[in-house]
């Protein structure tokens, strides 16, 4: 997992290898930032540097082909340490935080050093963050504690003051457009712009987006929405719902599809909001323009606000594993209250 193969964040890469050739390398850290932009891969990646055993560790450039290298990549170091919240959980268990701490303290089966990544700690408890407490007051020697989450603030204070907090920009759209052609998720130039767009410098979402059936599902659900006659909101979490499923049995990747629609609808409505400003909305589709002008004629500034508040609630909900169609049925009923003409009298 070599750095050139991690776009966007150089600034971030020499921020921390000049951080430890100063000897100011903390022993934990807090990597923040919106979803899918690579925040794990890159603290995987820094895991693998700061275990290789060829390289001098000021240079903090993993060589990808010693022992300590390609265990890193396999997953199977025995100082590497990842966590995360199991997809059947809606928060990080604070058996998996104790589980990791216990671990970390133990000494370096191979180096001097040991290094744990944990994802989701967006989703811990306040008990569970508070198990972490001792180990970052008291990192063993060498250590270095990578938590990854999405903002500081969704953290304890006493955590967030015990780290270094690392901050990761989504992806340039002409750096996202080349990364997508290069992966073959797009096979144009054109596409791959129109996908970069309208991912928001995320990789993760810009891949969901290139499914082609979600693409089609995509625009029946905004042209939907924007119908002059209104929506039926049962219909849509029926519909919303057997897309879903079209993912597979597997409830992470339903899931995953549904959150990819909820973003989207969030982006409508921001596209409404400038409209009705007065702007030209950030949108590379003329369909989504011409979706968007209708529902700006009909809708108030405030009503948009109400309706993109609600899209990213119901995305928290997701996130969180409350049961989607719950969280679905509330999100229709609620945008149809405020789309549909009729129920706006």
């Amino acid at each position: 997992m070599p750095w050139h193969s991690i776009r966007g964040h150089d600034r971030v890469v020499e921020s921390l290898r000049a951080g430890l050739n100063s000897g100011r390398f903390p022993h934990a850290f807090l990597f923040v930032g919106p979803e899918g932009i690579g925040k794990r891969y890159f603290a995987l990646t820094l895991a693998q540097a700061l275990l290789c055993e060829t390289r001098a560790e000021s240079e903090l450039d993993p060589c990808g082909v010693c022992p300590g290298c390609l265990q890193a990549e396999a997953g199977t170091h025995p100082d590497l340490i990842t966590a995360g919240r199991p997809e059947d959980k809606q928060e990080l268990p604070i058996k998996v935080v104790r589980d990791l701490c216990d671990e970390f303290a133990l000494k370096p089966a191979r180096g001097g050093r040991k290094v744990a990544v944990v994802d989701d700690v967006d989703t811990m408890n306040d008990e569970a963050a508070n198990a972490f407490l001792k180990t970052l007051e008291e990192p063993p020697p060498g250590a270095v504690l990578i938590l990854i989450g999405t903002s500081p603030e969704q953290q304890l204070e006493t955590v967030v003051s015990r780290c270094q907090v690392v901050r990761f920009e989504p992806l340039a759209t002409d750096e996202l457009a080349s990364l997508l052609l290069e992966k073959g998720v797009a096979s144009e130039p054109a596409e791959a712009l129109k996908l970069a767009t309208l991912a928001d410098g995320s990789v993760g979402r810009a891949v969901g987006l290139a499914d082609p059936d979600l693409g089609r599902y995509r625009r029946d659900l905004i042209d939907g929405l924007a119908g002059e006659r209104g929506f039926d909101p049962g219909e849509h979490v029926k519909l919303l719902d057997a897309f879903a499923k079209q993912a597979g049995k597997e409830a992470s990747a339903q899931r995953r599809r549904v959150r990819l629609m909820v973003w989207e609808l969030a982006r409508l409505f921001r596209g409404v909001l400038w409209q009705t400003a007065g702007l030209e909305p950030p949108s590379p589709d003329p369909d989504d323009r011409r979706a968007i002008a209708r529902l700006a004629e009909r809708l108030e500034p405030e009503d948009v606000f109400i309706l993109a508040d609600r899209a990213m609630e119901a995305d928290y909900h997701l996130q969180r594993n409350i049961y989607m169609s719950l969280v679905l049925e509330s999100l229709f009923h609620d945008l149809a209250k405020v789309i549909n003409p009729r129920a706006r009298g």
